[in-house]
């Protein structure tokens, strides 16, 4: 008989993981509800969510340092305990009666930022816990994104659940106590790395030093500008309310095209746990690519259940090509590197986020009415689907690369 195979304890992460997700989809409804009524303006509480996204993009890229230097798991715990500490300011100031926009403003500041700490760590977890085994990175990886799907489905249901049978301070007592209970469960993530590669010896170098080591290893930089350019899941929430009130004329429908998004993406996570993973993955690579495609015509017909259809594609396909790229990323990441390769690819991730939704927004602002935004909307896409294509191309070409110090 061989040896036996490495195994890691997964519950910790995935069930904080999966409570994590719900309060934190219940973060972004209830964020730019209560920002719109205490300021009186939808466009305020717009730029405001927008300006959150810029403030988390920071905190992936402070995250590094800390993140080599006390281990992922530490630094997971405490960063999630602290998102729990400081929203629970909200229901305080309520209770009080002193809530006010400088307060509330301040409080989801300070959140944003903190939740960018949470990013990169808990995406350094799988690296920590695997090593290079990239059986182990594929099982994590996948559970990983299950886990978060399930919750992006759950949190809005949840919210919108407590907002009609209670009043309007229960929910925001929730989603800090969920904070809290998800910081108890990433308590029990395994500490040691299980893989083949040796110990973990951090190299306290942080995001500059991973990102002066994408810069020389050409190969992992690509992948890193692959996941950039598959992560476009921020459209899900514009294109959903967008496609129902100004293409359908029925913003009720916003919910069903939502759904499909989340709904795609539960399934596309289902499926690469299942699958036996033969070869390195570029089929669902190229695949994400025809996702990305569907995406950009889906809306043309104008019909709600072709686009529920193209949505869900996209979800699918989307999942698996950037768990692919997420292992490869994880696979020629040096242990000594984690945090700062992880922390760096975080950053640019964060980064095209703020770039879609700046995009998103000039198309809908440039006055061509809801029929040409969509058609730029689309065309954005298309670039976007060739560029993804472009590296999987020249990934393919590229041997095979062991990972480094291996």
């Amino acid at each position: 008989m061989g040896p036996a195979r490495p195994t890691v304890r997964l519950g910790g992460l995935l069930s904080g993981v999966l409570v994590t997700q719900i309060v934190n989809s219940a973060v972004h409804l209830a964020q730019p509800l209560l920002i719109a009524d205490l300021s009186g303006s939808l466009g305020r509480a717009a730029f405001f969510a927008a300006f959150g996204t810029a403030v988390h993009m920071v905190g992936t890229y402070l995250a590094g340092w800390p993140t080599d230097r006390f281990g992922a798991r530490r630094v997971l715990v405490a960063a999630t305990l602290l998102r729990g500490v400081v929203l629970a300011g909200i229901p305080v100031a309520m209770a009080l009666g002193v809530l006010h926009l400088t307060f509330a403003m301040v409080c989801y500041t300070v959140e944003a930022l903190i939740r960018g700490y949470v990013d990169t760590s808990v995406h350094t977890v799988p690296l920590e816990l695997a090593g290079h085994r990239a059986d182990l990175l594929d099982r994590i990886n996948s559970r990983y994104e299950l886990a978060f799907e399930v919750g992006a489905v759950a949190g809005p249901l949840m919210l919108s659940g407590l907002m009609i049978w209670s009043d309007g301070i229960v929910p925001h007592i929730v989603i800090p106590v969920g904070f809290v209970v998800s910081a108890g469960c990433y308590l029990f993530v395994p500490e040691r790395s299980v893989g083949g590669d040796g110990a973990h010896n951090p190299a306290h170098g942080g995001t500059w030093a991973g990102l002066k080591y994408l810069a020389t290893h050409r190969y992992l930089l690509v992948i890193v500008v692959g996941l950039m350019l598959f992560h476009l899941y921020e459209l899900r929430k514009v294109l959903s309310a967008f496609f129902a009130k100004g293409l359908l004329h029925q913003p009720s429908s916003a919910g069903h095209v939502g759904a499909a998004f989340a709904l795609g993406g539960v399934v596309g996570a289902l499926l690469y746990a299942v699958s036996r993973h033969r070869g390195r993955g570029a089929g669902w690579v190229l695949g994400g690519v025809a996702g990305t495609v569907f995406l950009a015509l889906g809306w043309i017909p104008v019909n709600l259940p072709t686009m529920i259809v193209a949505v869900f594609l996209f979800g699918v396909t989307n999942v698996g090509a950037r768990l692919v790229l997420t292992r490869w990323r994880q696979e020629l990441t040096p242990l000594d590197q984690a945090g700062g390769v992880t922390a760096a690819s975080e950053f640019g991730r964060t980064a095209m986020s703020v770039g879609v939704d700046g995009l998103v927004g000039g198309a809908f602002s440039a006055g061509f009415g809801a029929y040409g935004a969509f058609g730029l909307v689309g065309g954005m896409l298309g670039l976007f689907a060739a560029a993804q294509l472009a590296v999987t191309r020249f990934l393919a070409r590229m041997p095979a690369r062991h990972p480094a110090g291996t």
